[in-house]
């Protein structure tokens, strides 16, 4: 009796768990970038215009976080702005000077903070707390970054944003107050990188248990192996071509294996197998919307 009551003890934990925590499938995603330049591999930043003394912060930041991403090639060659493109002239000479499938030039830098306060309480050396007025910087700074080809034209422009906080104080220093248009001009920087690079996000998908051959499949994923996985769920569905969570499991396994072609059909035939299941047509809402391209996705935001 003592020992089927430790086994139910053990049985009842274990479904305990399996409620917390259900079966996923956490996958890394790319997001393709909200301009992308493709087929242009190397650029250089030739000029950069502005009204404050972060723009030198800005363009290093830029250039540095967009090298980083590991896809664009990228130089700073900025030299004072004596590279803008007044002319033939100066085209051939940045082109000599700096060969590049792009141009870009930054325009239009500008930061601009607000001084706020507010009552706030500090601790004396004698342990007692005091109310005191703090006052600290919000700032912000913004570029429109400007893409060229190799013949000077213009083929694109887009915009960059970022906030920047100045620490708390009784009375501000110089420095604090120059902490905030770091922060902006580097969050700025971070927006600008965004806007031409790929991103990686992290995706997490709830699996269907319900699904025939789930151990068997699932084993397979949590020891990293998802092409066996997928074999053993494919297997299962030629037993079981009306089980829908077997189809919706093949979708998310799919697209964590990066065939979006395979996993919207699963997710598509998951979802006409069970149409009252609401979480089957939300994933492959879910699906289309996270995995829109850089055109599908400038077109849904014009009017």
């Amino acid at each position: 009796m003592k020992s089927r009551f430790l086994i139910a003890a053990a049985l009842l934990l274990c479904g305990s768990a399996a409620f917390a925590n259900p079966p996923r499938i956490t996958f890394m995603r790319t997001m393709a970038p909200a301009h992308d330049l493709a087929p242009a591999e190397s650029l250089a930043v030739i000029y950069a215009i502005g009204d404050s003394n972060k723009i030198e912060a800005f363009v290093e930041h830029f250039v540095d976080l967009v090298a980083r991403a590991g896809l664009l090639r990228i130089v700073n060659a900025v030299e004072n702005n004596h590279h803008m493109l007044v002319d033939d002239l100066s085209l051939r000479s940045v082109r000599r000077a700096h060969p590049a499938d792009a141009y870009l030039g930054i325009n239009r830098f500008t930061c601009n903070g607000t001084e706020r306060s507010a009552e706030g309480s500090e601790s004396l050396d004698s342990g007692d707390r005091v109310k005191r007025m703090h006052h600290w910087i919000d700032a912000v700074c913004s570029a429109r970054i400007d893409v060229l080809n190799t013949e000077g034209k213009k083929i694109l422009s887009y915009t960059a944003r970022g906030e920047g906080t100045s620490p708390r104080s009784v009375s501000l220093s110089p420095d604090e107050r120059d902490v905030a248009f770091d922060q902006a001009a580097r969050y700025a920087a971070v927006s600008a990188a965004e806007g031409i690079t790929p991103r990686s996000v992290r995706e997490t998908i709830e699996l269907d248990e319900n699904a025939p051959s789930f151990d068997d499949g699932f084993s397979m994923i949590t020891s990293e192996r998802l092409e066996d996985a997928r074999a053993i769920w494919q297997a299962a569905a030629v037993r079981h071509r009306n089980s829908a969570p077997l189809y919706f499991n093949l979708g998310a396994v799919s697209e964590a294996m990066g065939d979006l072609d395979a996993a919207r059909d699963y997710y598509e035939k998951a979802a006409s197998l069970s149409p009252k299941e609401r979480r089957y047509a939300t994933e492959l809402r879910l699906f289309h919307r996270r995995n829109l391209t850089a055109n599908e996705k400038a077109a849904r935001r014009r009017p």
